[in-house]
This record gives structure tokens, sequence and C-alpha cells, in this order.
């Protein structure tokens, strides 16, 4: 991620000194003598009229200085506009310690050789402690986070998800939580939304209660065919991906069948999902003779599939998912990075919201939370939009009411991200994908250039497959 750096304006005040004099004096001339025997006295000179006395001086208006110790008022300074849930408020407030706080759940893997995403922890605690140090919490209560750390295993999971139900959250968010098949089923059960994160499982995306304000593989895998189709006027494609459920029903249910709905010729590789050597997997996709080739994989297999292919000489465009575009893998990768296309579901450029998301982490981070830290901040922000909503209604916060309300989403805007609406219908069978529209983008220079204009509408692709 691009940040762009901050400047501290100088704020100057200036005084208005209004003053207005008037003076009038008047004087009738002497009347013409008119008989010559008759001498008329002059009139009587008119006094001057009284001068007018200057006016008040106005007095200067107060103005308030931003407090450069908060986000709000740094980012008064650089920006005059809004974010997703309106004016983005000049001065800080904080909620109120004393009130009863909301509890919120969050689920999150890490310290697994399978897996590690604490910069998902990292961004969530640090936009609840932004909510709660300026933005006044809920109406004045703070947001309590109610944290698990599991390891791949579905037991820790599931013992991650008994945890939240005897704590009594009334939803729960996620950075990545593999061993869902565990947590779900007890949220399921007991009517505990999951709001925002990442879904890596089927499970998740099937859902009736969880909501992801993402597309998942299956989004990804729409943008990479509508824009391999429409810009590249491919004609055939590979899609390789790693030997895990999600990515194996993705590829097969919706990445192959919207490519044939499509008219694409398609061919599909698996390969081991933690290996190393893509060798065969790309000489195999090369045979093929592809327009296109798209990879669902691990972060370590991104470096190594893109330098292979520029070794192979192979000419077929590269998508990979947006993950493989952090920092460390572009170090990694070099110059082999410049041939690849990359999914996002925010926009490329910063913006406001995007200077809120580095502001944020800067003061209240200790830790790096870029990557999956952007989508996890989102779906935070996202529900703290939704409770703070709730709780000016007649039926106020509760896991049933959130659910709902939510449901009745309609194209509702999202943190630095594309409106969502969560009626179940995005993509056929994932009700819980509420925001699957992708951008595309490469890196030129260390720079994100977009690969296409505005959003691709991956919906309207996957109604081709019903």
């Amino acid at each position: 991620m691009l940040v762009t750096s901050k400047k501290l304006l100088a704020v100057s005040v200036f005084f208005v000194l209004v003053a207005c004099s008037e003076s009038l004096e008047t004087e009738v001339s002497e009347s013409v003598v008119t008989n010559p025997t008759t001498t008329v006295a002059p009139t009587t000179t008119v006094a001057p009229t009284t001068t007018v006395a200057p006016t008040t001086t106005v007095a200067p208006t107060t103005t308030i200085a931003p407090d450069l110790e908060t986000v709000v008022g740094r980012l008064s300074l650089d920006w005059d506009g809004n974010w997703f849930m309106g004016q983005l408020p000049v001065e800080a407030v904080k909620a109120d310690p004393n009130l009863d706080p909301v509890l919120v759940g969050l689920i999150n893997m890490e310290n697994s050789p399978a897996g590690s995403f604490p910069e998902a922890r990292v961004a969530i605690e640090a936009a609840t402690d932004w909510v709660n140090s300026e933005l006044g919490g809920i109406n004045g209560r703070p947001i309590e986070l109610v944290t698990c750390i599991t390891d791949f295993s579905i037991e820790k999971s599931q013992s991650c998800a008994q945890e939240m139900v005897m704590a009594g959250v009334v939803a729960v968010t996620t950075g990545i939580d593999i061993g869902s098949n565990g947590s779900l089923p007890i949220f399921e059960q007991n009517g505990i939304p999951i709001v925002g994160g990442i879904p890596a499982n089927m499970v998740e995306m099937k859902s009736p209660i969880a909501f992801y304000f993402s597309g998942a593989t299956p989004g990804g895998y729409g943008g990479f065919i509508g824009h391999a189709i429409e810009y590249l006027d491919a004609s055939r494609i590979v899609l390789a991906h790693g030997e895990f459920e999600s990515f194996t029903i993705a590829t097969r249910d919706y990445g192959a069948a919207l490519a044939e709905a499509l008219g694409l010729e398609v061919e599909v590789i698996p390969f081991p999902l933690f290996s190393l050597d893509f060798l065969p997997v790309l000489t195999k996709a090369a045979e093929f003779n592809p327009d296109a080739i798209v990879v669902a994989a691990a972060d370590l297999s991104c470096a190594p599939i893109m330098q292979l292919m520029v070794e192979l000489g192979i000419e077929a465009q590269l998508y990979l998912v947006g993950a493989c575009a952090a920092e460390e893998i572009q170090e990694v990768a070099g110059s082999a990075i410049e041939s690849v296309i990359f999914n996002s579901e925010g926009p490329l450029s910063e913006g406001l919201e995007g200077s809120i998301f580095e502001e944020v982490v800067e003061q209240y981070a200790d830790e790096p939370a870029g990557g999956v830290g952007t989508v996890a901040m989102r779906g935070l922000l996202n529900l703290y939009d939704l409770l703070l909503e709730l709780d000016q209604t007649e039926s106020g916060i509760s896991s049933e009411s959130l659910i709902d309300l939510i449901q009745n989403s309609n194209q509702r805007p999202s943190f630095w991200g594309h409106p969502y609406t969560c009626d179940g219908k995005q993509i056929p069978g994932l009700p819980a994908l509420c925001a699957p529209q992708q951008k595309l983008f490469l890196i030129e220079d260390e720079e994100l250039v977009p690969a296409h204009e505005g959003w691709i509408d991956t919906p309207a692709l996957f109604t081709e497959i019903g």
C-alpha cells in the first residue's frame, strides 16, 4: 500500500475590524433682498447635525484550533469531505467508560505454520481504540473486544466460539479463521452473526448469518475472468489452485463454471497447497496454450510462480490474488511482479478513508496492520456503523436486530470499499458475500496502476451460471 506523506498546515485566525463614520453639516444661505425699504433679517443659520459615532468594532469570531494529537484533528487540516458515515468529526469525543460496553468478539488465526495473520487483529484493535477515543463509541458506550486466537485447528476455533457465547457478544468480527468449520455451527445455533473479515471456508460463505464485505475466492475468479474476456479477448484460460476445500470448490463450481458459461475453454490444474515447486504446474499450463492463467494459492507460492513464469517465457497473462502484492513479496519477486495483474476489493487511490486507515494504524497500533488488515478494519468500522444505527432505534442493539438490519442493506456505504448488499443473492449459493465487486491493478515502478476503469460487476457475471 502506498502511503501519502502528510504535512501539518499552519492555522491562522484573521480578525476583521469594521468601522464606519459619517458626518453631515448643512448651512442655509442668506435670502435675497426683495423690498428696498425693508431689509429682511438674515435667516437663522442651521446648526450642524450631530456627527454619527463610529460603529462598534465587531469582535473576531473564535476558531477552535484542531487537536493535532487526534486523528480527526489532523485529518481536518488535509481533508474537507465525507467518509462513508457522512461528515467526519473535527473534534474528538471519548466514549464513557462508566457506561455498559458493547461486546464484540474477535477471532483470528496466528502463530501457526499454516498461516499467521496478526495484522488483521492489530487493525481491528486499532480501529476499536479510535472509535472509543475519538468517535464517542456507540452513543457513549465503548466497544469492548473479546479476543480469541485460533491455530488452524477446528477444536481451537470451536473453543473460541464457545468463549464468545459465554461472554454474550452481540456479534463476531474476524480476520481469518481457517478452523471456522468448528466455530460457525456454534454461532449459528446461538444466532450470533459474523460481520467482516475474510471467509476461508465454504461453510462461512454459505452461512445465512455471516456477512463479508468481500467476494472471497469466487469473487476474485469473477474479476479475473471478466477482465480476461473484455480486455484480452481471451478464449482459453487455466485455473490452477492449491488443494484446499475453499479453493477447490471455488475453482470448480464458480471459476470454471463461469468461464465455461461465458464461452471460454478451461483447464483446471490442482497442486499441493504448500508446494513451492511450480514447474509441473506451469509446464502443464503452457501446454494448454492459454491466453490467461489464474492461480489461487497461499502467499508463500506467490513469488516462485511469478519468477518461474518469466523464466519459462510464458506469454499468457498471469492473475494472482491481491495478497501476492504485499511489499515483502514484491521485494522477493523483483521485476517479475510487473507482469502480473492482481485483484483488490477497495479503491486503489488512498482518498480520505485510506488516510484514515494510515492515521489510525500510526496512532493506535504498535505492529504492522497492512494487507489483510485493510479488510479487517473495514469489517469493524462497518459493524460500528450498523450498531450506531441500531442504538438509535426502538429495537436497540441485539444479535437479532443486527442480522435483520444487515440483511436489508441495499448498496449501503462501506468503509474504503464497494457499497454492500447483503440480500444473499450477490453470488448464487454464497449468501454471505455482500460485496464481491472487484478492481484489478498492476504494479509498475512500485506504483499501483489500474488495469481497467471503474469496478468489475461480478454479481452481473455470475447471473450467467444461475
